[in-house]
């Protein structure tokens, strides 16, 4: 089937509202503007807005939640009674998967990837643990043997009588984000609408949340262009955007096809390395602070903010045009990098 476009919002809407979903997350989540972070960047910045899914709720919020609303009714679908995660200990995603199993009577099962934030339980390792989640160490970072002991945990659990569900695995779970962003897609706009302008460019970590604004953008015909940050990792975040937008789009049947050409993604921003912040992240997290009072990460948040400063020094983006700033959450990342932001 072949999709004709642009879609109304209600088009857009229909296939997504269609789906199962529990709804928990506090939405809509407040757009505010960044004044202060806009005269710091001087006269020639453009004005900064920021969509705040760091208050989404549930644990901290950040855009995951909106994810989760798809997910636990998909969990609910199947009986599953256990989760089990792959992820490091600063991931904001097992720590909202820990959250969720909390609040609707799962279990939780986090195989933790070694990495340097390992050494003091804190933030998000911190909180998946007092959220009653079980943290299994692994032993070894060897990928195979990871895959292998991940493998393992999920064979223990099924042996123990848990109908479990692969968080990290899954098809219908890994692309579930992109359809809370269908959703919050048009929430922005609507708060646009309100302040009678328009939505240019938009900034984010790359992934299913940036998939689901790039379909979105594509099927409403608007001209904003997403800008996918790259976080340091090994993914091509051009490769991974694609990919989510594409089996998103086949899945709810909107039959088109969504290119390199239709949104923006930068690796540029990541250096050092993922779950290690550079001078620009840095600086971003400082700026972010003391002028607006803005709390955004080493991790994710910092970085993407970091490429939304980073492309206005470099004449990118002009003083008329307005920005947006998703702010994806990870608000407890900070306190496990002290020895990093204090200096």
């Amino acid at each position: 089937m072949t999709t004709t476009l642009p879609l109304t919002r209600d088009q857009l809407l229909e296939p997504v509202h269609r789906l199962p979903r529990e709804r928990f997350a506090h939405l809509p989540t407040p757009l505010e503007e960044a004044p202060r972070l806009r005269e710091a960047l001087g006269p020639d910045a453009p004005r900064i807005f920021i969509k705040r899914e760091d208050q989404t709720g549930l644990a901290f919020g950040g855009n995951k939640v909106r994810h989760l609303e798809f997910r636990l009714a998909d969990i609910r679908q199947r009986g599953a009674t256990a989760m089990t995660i792959m992820n490091p200990a600063v991931s904001n995603h097992a720590r909202l998967h820990a959250a969720l199993a909390a609040k609707f009577g799962l279990s939780a099962h986090i195989l933790k990837i070694p990495s340097d934030q390992d050494a003091i339980v804190n933030g998000n390792l911190l909180l998946a643990r007092m959220l009653g989640a079980e943290v299994i160490e692994p032993s070894s970072a060897d990928p195979d043997v990871l895959h292998a002991e991940y493998r393992a945990l999920k064979e223990r659990l099924e042996g123990e009588g848990h109908v479990v569900y692969d968080t990290a695995e899954d098809p219908y779970s890994t692309i579930a984000g992109a359809f809370g962003f269908l959703i919050g897609a048009v929430e922005m706009l609507e708060q646009f609408e309100r302040l009678q302008i328009k939505p240019d460019r938009i900034f984010l970590v790359y992934g299913a949340s940036a998939a689901g604004l790039v379909l979105a953008g594509k099927l409403l015909g608007e001209k904003y262009r997403v800008h996918a940050v790259n976080i340091g990792d090994h993914h091509d975040p051009y490769d991974y955007v694609l990919d989510f937008a594409m089996r998103t789009s086949e899945l709810l049947g909107y039959g088109i096809e969504i290119t390199r050409d239709d949104f923006d993604a930068s690796a540029e921003y990541g250096s050092p390395g993922y779950a290690v912040p550079g001078d620009a992240t840095i600086e971003a997290i400082s700026l972010a602070a003391r002028t607006e009072a803005l709390i955004v990460d080493p991790v994710y948040t910092g970085k993407s903010l970091a490429a939304l400063i980073g492309e206005i020094r470099k004449g990118k983006i002009g003083p008329d045009e307005n920005v947006v700033f998703i702010h994806t959450g990870g608000t407890p990342n900070p306190f496990s990098y002290s020895e990093h932001l204090l200096p």
